[in-house]
């Protein structure tokens, strides 16, 4: 298939191309950085009106800049109004739309883990409230003028090429480099940290199942949970660094608990994660120091 990715030049959309491709689909990147804007109404329809799915994982996901007034503004341009532009081209052109969530929409519920048609999301802050509204974004062009789509709520992803924001980022760097290591509040908040490889077979699971995957959510998440202290320790201990590990004021609104069910993947799409956060950390020093010697 053509297949469009939004957001193809980002640290996930790079991998998901390069699998696309891999899978001998004609996968190409539609990413702002090299100039092409989900704004421009005209190329964004020239650029979709020729292929046969769009995966929409362009967005703002830099957390603490939406912390900030204008980054939660700036984001929620970026994380709304532009999903409404690939949505509003993909209807116009009846091209199945697979929309990038997060599972950062569900924030903290009595319920857990969290079941995509049973949890009812609620927000912790203004990132995952403008991934949410994205998401009914989408289902309203799906219901009013039969779009076809699947969201992928994706759980925090690491590994090579992982974001500088990322936590794990965070931690190897400053172990790497002699320096305390800073986990926000006591260190008990808990991820479901997925590693990206198991992360995009995951997105790329509904092309073999499309027909139990349109007008459906799923979670895609590993199963393994890790407190941010835990994280630190087995990164401390890996890197054998002789850094400190020191705690800083928790940051507001901060998710207390990632744990989604993704039973519901498992039996639609086939898919489920492999890849352990130990084996995982492996891979991702390897990239990390790699950069640090270049």
């Amino acid at each position: 298939m053509k297949i469009l990715v939004t957001g193809g030049k980002g640290a996930i959309g790079t991998r998901l191309v390069k699998k696309l491709t891999n899978m001998s689909h004609e996968a190409c990147s539609y990413d702002i950085v090299d100039g092409q804007d989900l704004f421009d109404i005209p190329a964004l329809e020239t650029a979709v009106e020729t292929i046969d799915v769009v995966y929409h994982a362009a967005a703002e996901a830099n957390l603490n800049y939406m912390r900030t007034l204008d980054g939660a503004r700036g984001g929620m341009s970026r994380n709304v109004s532009a999903t409404d532009n690939v949505a509003y081209v993909c209807a116009k052109h009846h091209k199945w739309l697979l929309f990038i969530s997060t599972t950062s929409v569900y924030g903290d519920v009595a319920e857990q883990p969290e079941r995509e048609d049973a949890t009812l999301p609620n927000p912790a802050e203004i990132y995952a409230a403008s991934k949410y509204a994205a998401e009914w974004v989408i289902r309203g062009y799906g219901r009013s003028f039969d779009l076809p789509y699947t969201i992928l709520r994706i759980a925090t992803v690491y590994g090579p090429g992982c974001r500088p924001e990322l936590g794990v980022h965070i931690f190897f760097r400053q172990a790497l480099n002699g320096e305390p290591i800073t986990v926000h509040g006591d260190g008990s908040q808990v991820r479901t940290l997925t590693y990206i490889d198991d992360s995009v077979e995951g997105m790329v699971a509904p092309l073999g199942h499309r027909n139990e995957a349109l007008g459906q959510i799923f979670n895609i998440a590993g199963t393994e949970q890790i407190s941010a202290v835990a994280m630190a320790r087995q990164i401390k201990e890996l890197t054998a660094s002789r850094s400190e590990i020191v705690f800083v004021p928790q940051r507001q609104h901060n998710m207390k608990t990632e744990a989604a069910d993704v039973s519901k993947a498992k039996r639609l799409l086939q898919w489920q994660a492999h890849t352990s956060f130990s084996e995982g950390l492996r891979p991702t020093l390897a990239w990390l120091a790699s950069l640090q010697k270049a």
